[in-house]
Formats: C-alpha cells, structure tokens, sequence
C-alpha cells in the first residue's frame, strides 16, 4: 500500500499506523510489549518499520486498557518504558523518527482523569 500511495505521491508522507507491538526478538524488545498476547497479534514495529516506503513511524500506548490488572503507577510508568524504547530503536535501527500518542486514564478516588502527552 505504501508502494502505491508513493507512485501517486512522491511528496506524501506516509507511515504505517502501528500500536508498536514487537513479535520477532530483536534485542530483547518483545519483553516490553504490555503483555504476552500482543506478540501473537503478527505486528512487528521494527520489521513493518523498516520498509522503504514508511517514513516515518508511529506508536500509540493505551495502558489503561492493555494493562487491566496491574496498580495505577505501573499504568503511568509503561507508557514512558514504550515510547523510549521505541525513540531508541527508531534512532539506532530504523533510522526514522517516530511519532507518538499516549492517553493514559487513571481513576482516582472514583473520578476519571484523562492525562493527554
């Protein structure tokens, strides 16, 4: 699909939408998704990253969702373990920039606060 937008294109940026699931083991990487089960969802961030047409690369992170059964402050300290992680590799692998939303949502003392980065 990148192919075909860039022959239309050439100017058109284009990136590929991801969450930022790691399935395949590249330093170590799949240890930070937020749980076993997003490795079998067959995305890779690095390997759909990497092709040519993608120019740059986006994640999102939605902790409160993801991570249903863990305290609020292992919640707010995900999202930033992910996005370093995914800047890093960016820089050092892929050698694109990334982009990211995160929406974390923390109920406290029965009130929802929604903290947008």
């Amino acid at each position: 699909m990148s192919e075909f937008v860039k022959s239309l294109d050439q100017k058109h940026l284009v990136t590929n939408g991801l969450e930022g699931f790691y399935v395949v083991e590249k330093l170590g990487n799949v240890g930070l998704n937020p749980g076993k089960w997003a490795a079998s969802l067959g995305v890779d961030f690095i390997e759909n990253s990497a092709i040519d047409n993608i120019d740059f690369n986006s994640i999102h992170a939605y902790p409160h969702i993801w991570i249903k059964y863990i305290n609020s402050d292992t919640k707010v300290d995900f999202p930033s373990r992910w996005i370093d992680s995914h800047i890093s590799e960016a820089e050092k692998i892929l050698k694109k920039s990334v982009f990211s939303q995160k929406l974390v949502s923390l109920r406290v003392y029965r009130r929802t606060t929604e903290i947008f980065f």
